[in-house]
């Protein structure tokens, strides 16, 4: 009965939100943007409130931790119930394939989230321990000193498993992997939301599809690791640095700090280089006299807000701001890793070659309009200095890339957009037939690797849990 509460009080965890995102954007029309922003708050204030409660002594329970974050919703909620409402869905009709091959894959990932329980390693060897050892002391680890290395890995994730242990009375791994599994496909709204804004709602179906039908996505989406989460957040604060060059409001300006702020909550990375790439962008703006002084210090002050505390706690305690864990020795420094994304077809297919084609294109844009192309500089910027990092220190592991292979697939969906308005009239429902025939037969194969362990599934579709476990630990 407590399991089944605790996903009831997930449900309402994150539709609570929703009220919250919709007074903060209360003159955004786009509900899409919403629904995203209220999905990147909701785990994101929760583990947050989880982080500031240890620090000051209160045990993690259900009450300490559920009432404070309702409490923090109300304002918003009673707003929202006095906002008349209307719900519409429009879809055009030459999208609908889309949405429904992104719903298959959607709810394959969903499947395997919620089937087994952990049994990736660094979910095995990191993230699930640690929220073992929470869930146990109902508090933060303690840090040790210069040993605790992976104890300063950003704690957003495992907060999340440690509430889902907690709420559930028992180490619920089918829950804990719940919420990473719906930041990661999040990913797809935000790369359709990116993509729409650069190029039009074309765009932005093609670059969902293209980021849904990329073989490393499907088969990280559902692993309950960091780095798609990290990528969400990396992804919506890229559309609110475009709504801050459009428009310089102060709240664009604060989201986008908090949304990076998240992205650093999330994973270290998002510390070392999400926020100098936010730094950099606001530093352009103010070039530009797009903002002006105070929507910079915005910006900033809100990421500081977010993730300062954790960072300053690794200072305080471990005596390091973020770990020395990457096997930086290991970095390939080729032409085959420089070249990552055609020379891994298993991860990319191929988006890899869309990838570089449409980079090598907007750099020559970029070029061409004298450094005037904002649009395309952002994605520019958003990626290259992450490729240089992951190419410099940690290019044997193309996983890492997945931190910023949403804007990509954005970037991909506006060149494709762009080649297709270019065709001759006549040749363009060809190109339709062509290209959905593709994209339906690679769905398939998509389908099929976003599910482990078919054959077992198919055998017994309801194996005990302690069967998962015993298959799982096999791997």
């Amino acid at each position: 009965m407590q399991t089944l509460s605790a996903w009831l009080l997930f449900g309402l965890l994150l539709a609570a939100a929703y009220p919250t995102a919709t007074w903060i954007l209360r003159d955004e029309p786009e509900r899409l943007l919403k629904l995203l922003l209220a999905l990147g708050l909701a785990p994101g204030i929760l583990s947050l409130l989880m982080f500031g409660e240890s620090l000051i002594g209160l045990p993690f329970s259900v009450l300490n931790i559920a009432a404070p974050y309702f409490a923090l919703m109300l304002p918003g909620t009673l707003w929202w119930l006095r906002q008349p409402k209307s719900w519409s869905l429009a879809v055009p009709p030459q999208a609908r394939l889309t949405l429904l091959l992104l719903t298959l894959v959607c709810t394959a990932v969903l499947f395997n989230a919620l089937y087994f329980p952990f049994y990736r390693d660094d979910t095995l060897g990191i993230y699930k321990p640690q929220a073992q050892q929470m869930y146990a002391l109902r508090s933060l680890i303690p840090l040790i000193g210069a040993e605790s290395l992976y104890l300063t890995y950003a704690p957003h994730l495992p907060l999340v498993y440690t509430f889902a242990y907690v709420a559930s009375g028992w180490e619920n791994d089918y829950l804990a992997r719940f919420v990473p599994a719906l930041l990661a496909l999040g990913c797809l709204p935000a790369t359709y939301l990116l993509a729409q804004r650069l190029g039009g709602a074309r765009a932005g179906w093609l670059g969902a599809i293209i980021l849904a039908l990329t073989p490393t996505f499907a088969r990280w989406a559902s692993s309950g690791y960091v780095d798609l989460p990290m990528a969400f957040y990396y992804t919506l604060a890229a559309i609110f640095a475009l709504r801050l060059w459009d428009e310089p409001r102060s709240r664009d300006a604060i989201l986008g700090g908090v949304l990076i702020g998240l992205a650093a909550w999330t994973k270290n990375a998002g510390l070392l280089i999400a926020a100098p790439v936010l730094t950099l962008w606001l530093g352009w703006c103010l070039l530009r006299r797009r903002i002006r002084w105070r929507h910079a210090l915005l910006s900033l002050i809100a990421c500081v807000a977010v993730a300062g505390g954790w960072y300053l706690r690794n200072q305080i305690g471990a005596g390091f701001v973020i770990p020395n864990t990457a096997w930086t020795d290991q970095a390939r420094h080729t032409l085959d890793s420089l070249l990552v994304f055609v020379t891994r077809p298993e991860n990319f297919a191929l988006t890899g070659w869309l990838i570089l084609i449409s980079v090598a294109l907007s750099a020559a844009e970029v070029i061409r309009r004298r450094l005037n192309a904002p649009e395309h500089l952002l994605i520019l910027m958003w990626t290259l200095p992450f490729f240089a990092a992951w190419w410099l220190f940690v290019s044997y592991d193309p996983r890492f890339l997945l931190l910023f292979l949403p804007p990509l697939c954005a970037l991909v969906g506006v060149w494709l957009s762009e080649a297709y308005a270019r065709l001759p009239v006549r040749w363009q429902p060809r190109a339709r037939v062509v290209a959905t025939l593709g994209a339906v037969i690679f769905a398939l194969y998509i389908l099929t690797i976003s599910v482990d362990y078919k054959d077992s599934i198919l055998r017994d579709p309801f194996m005990s849990h302690e069967a998962k476990l015993a298959l799982v630990q096999t791997r």
